[in-house]
């Protein structure tokens, strides 16, 4: 196999000649190489990194694992790039990966942070239970084979990361895999990547609880083709139960717009709006915040101390989903409710002024340019529209 290098923060690495693996539209296509990379997920490692940084202002240290690592990106650069790591241990059950991890931990002068493993995720994790307090579940596709293992392998209190690729049954495409997978429905409205990542949520929640884990998001953004979650855990029944109370469905009314929130286990859902359509459902799925503020904030600063590429891009992203950390379940979007109300498109930042003139919660959400997220009636807001 060729290779060649890449750079990324601080970190160096071999990976596979991007040149010799490429579509016949010319564009490289990771799933084609003998050792996984894909350099369009800089983006997500640079935060991923300073989120890492974040966590260890809150722990003091952290024992991480990177369990699905391929040329062992992730891993090294926590190894190498956050303050604060005691151990990475980096994994692929791929007998190439497990070599060029090895040659890449050398490069970048990490041995004695930084541990290779070869090995199937699931039996490492398992082999661990209790053991790590900063978990990378990374891999390509869906994570939802490796929840239960990576919920079993956390400590008392940690970080687990998440990243989906398999972005399609979340967001209602594929209605059946969604089902397999998740355990979910997804459904297919102008909010579905919203509602993608909320069942994602739920289901490393229901996971987690048969560990008596607790996850809670604190950081999570639709980007590309793929979802990336920051879940905060720590052991505790009735943490668990406080957290699980926050599961329930969304129902959407595809005539009007209207859409409702409903909790519980057994919760009894709407069926027709009071427009008098019929109504869909969506769930279980997350219902409470996506982010904590707080923790996102604390994010952008340590990406204002870094040198990373496209930081500004990572600023920009993170600071959107700060600033809709407070807002409701779901958003609108700017064309769709202008449809609905036979109107030519607002400006956003008018429709948002307005709603906060009326005392109302309204900001940006990074899930959409044109989206708006806001506790207001939407009747409230078709009022907005027909006044221009």
């Amino acid at each position: 196999m060729k290779t060649q290098l890449a750079v990324e923060g601080r970190t160096e690495l071999e990976v596979p000649e991007l040149s010799s693996f490429r579509a016949p539209a010319g564009d490289y296509v990771p799933s084609l190489t003998p050792v996984f990379y894909n350099p369009k997920m800089e983006l997500c490692r640079d935060i991923s990194v300073a989120a890492a940084q974040a966590v260890v202002g809150k722990l003091g240290k952290i024992l991480a694992c990177d369990p699905l690592a391929g040329v062992g990106v992730r891993g090294i650069r926590y190894a190498k790039e956050v303050n604060g790591v005691s151990k990475v241990v980096i994994n692929d059950r791929s007998p190439l990966s497990y070599e060029l991890i090895l040659h890449n931990l050398k490069l970048n002068n990490v041995g004695d942070i930084a541990e290779a493993s070869k090995g199937d995720a699931n039996a490492l994790l398992w082999a661990n239970q209790g053991r790590f307090n900063f978990i990378d579940v990374d891999p390509f596709g869906s994570p939802a084979p490796f929840l239960d293992a990576a919920c079993a392998s956390m400590g008392r209190q940690g970080m687990l990361a998440i990243t989906a690729t398999d972005t399609a049954p979340l967001c209602g495409s594929g209605v059946r895999a969604c089902l397999r997978k998740y355990g979910a429905q997804p459904l297919r409205t102008e909010y579905c990547k919203e509602i993608g990542v909320r069942i994602l949520t739920g289901f490393a929640q229901r996971a987690a609880g048969k560990h008596e884990l607790s996850l809670v998001p604190i950081l999570s953004h639709a980007t590309q083709h793929y979802f990336r979650l920051y879940m905060w855990a720590e052991k505790g029944t009735t943490k668990v139960d406080e957290t699980l109370k926050n599961q329930g469905y969304i129902s959407h009314c595809f005539r009007c717009g209207r859409r409702v929130a409903t909790s519980g286990p057994v919760p009894r859902l709407p069926a027709v709006c009071s427009c008098g359509e019929r109504l869909s459902h969506a769930g279980p799925l997350w219902l409470g915040p996506l982010v904590k503020r707080e923790f996102a904030e604390n994010v952008v600063k340590e990406l204002e101390h870094r040198s990373f590429k496209q930081v500004p891009r990572e600023i920009s992203l993170i600071a959107r989903c700060a600033e809709e950390a407070d807002g409701p379940p779901t958003f609108y979007e700017v064309n769709e409710v202008a449809r609905r109300e036979r109107r030519q498109p607002p400006k956003i930042v008018k429709v948002i002024e307005r709603l906060k003139t009326n005392g109302r919660f309204a900001s940006r959400t990074h899930f959409s340019d044109t989206g708006f997220k806001t506790d207001a009636s939407i009747e409230e807001i078709a009022e907005i529209f027909k006044s221009g």
